[in-house]
């Protein structure tokens, strides 16, 4: 009974320890509390700087001059107290399980005997901090020049700066660096401050980092984007010894190329790892994998991010340019997902045709942005080709696909005598005038003609382009051409000037005569109207409608736009042909005036008739004429104040106004208002839509 008894109370007191221990938790830490005082007087001191090793952790001391480290693994410490003003000291701490440990000290005031002082007498890094700094004082009345001396042998610390000049009573901070690659063990060094035949040394102790890791990777994410098709990481061996071998797993991924896939890399050195991507294995859209990078036993992720846009290409409207009859056509380009560089080439004879730019960078395709289109233009120049079809094939060029696009047109049989809409007025009805042929040469026409005299006796003819200005040139596309050195000349006979012809025709005889043109338009396919006036300024000879042979007559110029015209002149029609921005901010009004009756009428416009010529957008901004603003142009005639033409009866010329630093919002121009000369109101262009 008394072995079971006791067997029983023994298994009772055990069950009751064991109890008691499950219930608190068992404690593996310790702490060091402390308090810095002065050691001369026993105050206690504030704002000093407490670090342990070899934990590296700091702590500053308050207005009660505590401080503490708690949860500490139990082992030997050395704290480490620094103060300016107080010569820095160090104490050695152990650490017990479940206790706390003192860590009180004292900091000794530093006697400045000499001019040079240090804030602190050493520096410890321990094992995590790599930048620390110190203080060097200039204690006395005069200026001097220090340096530190000692590094020749340090590689594993860099000290900025090693030498200045300090003033008295002032300070110069000095930082430490530590190259913590080279520290694989315990470091001690001593460096010296120099000034003023004083010297003072400096204790600088570290200690090797304890890491856990053996690699790092430069990055941990790449970004291909839309754009890259390469891109490089680094993976560095942060390791205290030794090479480290690593290798890559989880390339997955079809589209992912990785070189290389393993290798082995020195103590603190890098080996670079190249990814590339092929878009061609891709859905269009983001794509994104992940790949290991593997070493002792750890794993770091790199996340391999990927976009892929859709695919470029060129769109090219129309698909084949019959231009038949006409002189010109267009082809517009689009480029689609990104921008495009292109070059025109021709296959075939294409030596009648020409393009108004052969090459260039066609930007990304916006629908509501008409510069992203690239419209091309095709003109042709049927002088001296014989009545027929004639085609060749246009290639655009790209390192996209080629495309071509058939070009064709057609001559048709020449005119001759100016065409059967052609007339001839002259004042003298003994003098007969035919048209003989009117024919381009390059961008010059000549109308050649021949007079004959049908009277009794010999007659003088005069033919003077210059007359007040009364003599000028008309075509179907309302340019004026001017007689003069650069535009428009004459012959009669023998005599050829660019001011005055003159013969005598005998009776039954017939001479020759021509006027030369020059600058033609390529657009234009007749004349109009060519008015020559006699010295003594009376109506002589005038030419009316005389086809351009080989060139077909066109239509006018549609109205691309809308608004409103008002003119005070009856004999005058006014059409709005078009309102078009030619830049960002720059926006031009194109009109054509017509001459209704059958006598020339003069058109004088002034934008700056005593300010009530004017501009207002729909936005209510105010635009005025001059010389950096607004500006005209009628005929051949350009100017920021006045223009004037005389137009023949029945004919048309074309004018514009030129607006400048056009609010981008503006959709219309609500008023545009043009003043004649003698101040009465001429010409207003009202809610007239920017195309």
């Amino acid at each position: 009974m008394k072995s079971t008894s006791f067997k029983f109370l023994c298994t009772l007191f055990s069950i009751l320890i064991l109890g008691a221990c499950a219930k608190d938790e068992m404690v593996y830490t310790g702490n060091i509390m402390g308090k810095v005082t002065d050691a001369n007087s026993g105050e206690v001191l504030q704002g000093v700087t407490v670090t342990i090793t070899p934990s590296g952790a700091s702590r500053t001391t308050g207005s009660d001059g505590y401080f503490e480290f708690r949860d500490l693994d139990p082992k030997q410490y050395e704290i480490q107290a620094r103060k300016n003003g107080y010569t820095t000291n160090n104490k050695t701490v152990t650490v017990v399980t479940g206790r706390d440990a003192s860590g009180d000290i004292q900091l000794t005031p530093i006697v400045q005997d000499g001019k040079l002082s240090l804030n602190v007498s050493s520096l410890n890094f321990g094992s995590q901090n790599s930048s620390l700094s110190f203080s060097i004082q200039n204690n006395g009345n005069k200026a001097f020049s220090w340096n530190i001396s000692g590094l020749d042998k340090i590689d594993w610390l860099s000290i900025t700066p090693t030498t200045g000049t300090l003033a008295a009573g002032k300070s110069n901070a000095v930082t430490v660096t530590l190259n913590r690659d080279r520290i694989t063990e315990y470091k001690e060094a001593t460096i010296i401050v120099n000034a003023d035949k004083e010297s003072m040394p400096l204790k600088i102790t570290a200690e090797a980092e304890n890491k856990t890791s053996k690699i790092s990777l430069s990055d941990n994410v790449l970004n291909f984007g839309t754009e890259y098709s390469s891109l490089t990481f680094d993976i560095k061996n942060v390791g205290n010894a030794g090479n480290v071998n690593w290798n890559i797993t989880g390339i997955d991924a079809d589209w992912i190329k990785v070189t290389p896939t393993a290798g082995t890399t020195a103590m603190s050195k890098s080996s670079a790892v190249k990814v590339d991507v092929d878009r061609s294995k891709l859905d269009v859209g983001q794509h994104s994998t992940t790949i290991l990078v593997n070493a002792e036993g750890e794993s770091l992720k790199v996340t391999i991010n990927i976009e892929k846009g859709a695919e470029r290409y060129l769109e090219v409207t129309p698909s084949a340019l019959a231009l038949g009859t006409n002189d010109s056509g267009t082809l517009s380009i689009m480029s689609h997902n990104g921008s495009t560089v292109y070059k025109l080439y021709g296959d075939g004879d294409f030596s009648w045709a020409s393009v108004s730019k052969s090459e260039g960078v066609i930007p990304e395709f916006n629908p509501n942005d008409a510069s992203t289109i690239e419209t091309i233009t095709i003109n042709v120049n049927r002088t001296g080709l014989a009545a027929g079809d004639y085609s060749f094939t246009l290639i655009i060029g790209s390192d996209l696909e080629d495309y071509t696009v058939p070009v064709t047109m057609t001559v048709e049989e020449n005119q001759t005598s100016g065409g059967s809409d052609a007339e001839i007025i002259s004042c003298n009805d003994d003098l007969v005038f035919t048209i003989t042929s009117c024919k381009m040469s390059g961008t010059t026409a000549t109308l050649s003609y021949m007079v004959e005299n049908i009277g009794n006796s010999a007659i003088s003819l005069s033919l003077d382009g210059y007359t007040s200005g009364r003599s000028y040139i008309y075509d179907d596309q309302g340019n004026q051409y001017n007689f003069g050195s650069n535009t428009a000349s004459l012959t009669l006979g023998n005599d050829a000037s660019y001011q005055r012809v003159s013969a005598t025709i005998p009776a039954g005889v017939k001479i020759k005569g021509s006027v030369k043109i020059t600058n033609v338009s390529d657009l234009a396919a007749a004349f109009s109207n060519i008015t020559i006036w006699s010295y003594s300024e009376q109506s002589y000879l005038i030419f009316k409608n005389v086809a351009i042979e080989g060139r077909s007559h066109k239509n006018e110029e549609e109205p691309r736009t809308t608004g409103i015209v008002t003119s005070c002149s009856d004999n005058l029609e006014f059409t709005l042909l078009d309102c078009k921005r030619s830049s960002s901010n720059t926006v031009t009004i194109s009109y054509r005036v017509m001459n209704l009756t059958n006598k020339a009428v003069s058109l004088s416009l002034d934008g700056y008739v005593s300010g009530r010529s004017y501009i207002y957008d729909d936005q209510g901004n105010q635009y005025n004429f001059g010389s950096n603003t607004a500006s005209l142009t009628l005929g051949n005639e350009a100017s920021y104040q006045r223009v004037s033409a005389t137009i023949p009866g029945n004919v048309f010329t074309k004018g514009s106004v030129i607006i400048k630093d056009v609010d981008a919002s503006a959709t219309e121009m609500a008023n545009v208002t043009i003043w004649s000369y003698s101040h009465q109101a001429y010409l207003t262009f009202q809610n007239v839509k920017i195309r």
